[in-house]
């Protein structure tokens, strides 16, 4: 069995396979000032960002299916998620958002290639941004994160009301 330690080194040594040639600038983000490093999105992962509320319900929903649930980032100030989901996938999130309930609330995003992720070491806790899934393991699929997020959302009020319409009715 591996210990702690092992494991959040793992996990940091994951996060570092991501800035190719510039693993010393991470390491001294994470060891100076706040404890932050920004890593570059698009390499090894993309991003999905929600509210806090809506992604807890989408990890509940996705243990309750017993779905891979990959690393996940916790920003506490801003009260939001973020996802690590495979290379390629803000670009379907993208589309599949345009015109859903949550673009137009812009309740959820997607980054791709350009952005970052600001982060702490893993087993860190730094600025209120804490990892409540640690990276080094699978990715959290896109198509199985989207599922998630429409079987934890709420009927909307029109969904409400005719689901109590038919109720009345049967």
């Amino acid at each position: 069995m591996r210990g702690r330690g092992s494991v959040e080194t793992a996990a940091a040594d994951w996060l570092l396979s991501s800035v190719g040639e510039e693993p010393g600038r991470v390491r001294v983000q994470w060891a100076s000032g706040n404890g932050l490093a920004d890593l570059p999105v698009g390499r090894l992962f993309d991003l999905v960002r929600m509210s806090e509320g809506t992604g807890m319900a989408v990890v509940r929903t996705l243990r309750l299916h017993e779905a891979v649930v990959g690393p996940v980032m916790l920003a506490t100030a801003s009260q939001v998620l973020s996802f690590l989901v495979p290379p390629g996938s803000a670009r379907e999130w993208k589309a599949w958002l345009q015109g859903s309930g949550h673009g137009r609330r812009r309740a959820v995003a997607a980054a791709g290639p350009g952005r970052v992720l600001r982060c702490p070491r893993p087993g860190c806790v730094r600025q209120g941004h804490i990892w409540l899934v640690r990276p080094g393991g699978p990715l959290t699929d896109s198509r199985v994160l989207w599922a998630a997020l429409r079987d934890s959302a709420p009927p909307s009020a029109r969904d409400r009301a005719s689901y109590a319409v038919h109720a009345l009715f049967r």
